[in-house]
């Protein structure tokens, strides 16, 4: 196949008109992106409060209920803390090389039953509290897999 000069030049002027339009919209964007660049440094001014935001269900008079439902929280997030505790010492004997897996089997086997003494205590979990019931599921799962990783023989 032969390429003659009167084949070219019907693409050349394509190809230019295309480059032309990509530096316009390169411009055009790096002006826009300038401006709202500039714009954010205007609008942040260290001397002005964010606004403060109102909770409605303390608006609502409702603050007695939302403080109960708030220490259930929060002992439930204090016993999931101290799950996830119980889970870095037990990465952490697992790490150590001089640390029986005696010890660490028996950390995971504590990390079992509390989850599964939480879930006990607290049955209605999803209703009251559904972040933190997805959580404990996840606890769960993870305390459920290491076993059974050990149980195979992944860990010698």
């Amino acid at each position: 196949m032969e390429i003659r000069p009167d084949q070219i030049e019907g693409v050349q002027p394509e190809q230019s008109q295309r480059r032309n339009k990509a530096t316009q919209s390169d411009a055009a964007f790096g002006d826009l992106l300038n401006q709202e660049v500039a714009r954010g440094e205007t609008a942040v001014s260290p001397s002005v409060a964010p606004p403060l935001i109102v909770n409605p269900l303390f608006a609502a008079g409702s603050v007695a209920e939302v403080q109960a439902v708030s220490d259930d929280g929060a002992e439930i997030a204090g016993q999931v803390e101290s799950i996830l505790d119980k889970w870095d010492d037990y990465a952490a004997t697992l790490a150590d090389p001089e640390a029986g897996l005696k010890s660490a089997y028996g950390t995971l086997d504590e990390i079992a039953d509390d989850v599964a003494s939480l879930k006990a205590g607290q049955p209605d979990l999803e209703t009251t509290h559904p972040g933190l019931k997805s959580i404990v599921d996840e606890l769960e799962t993870l305390a459920a897999t290491e076993q059974f990783k050990f149980n195979r023989g992944d860990y010698a």
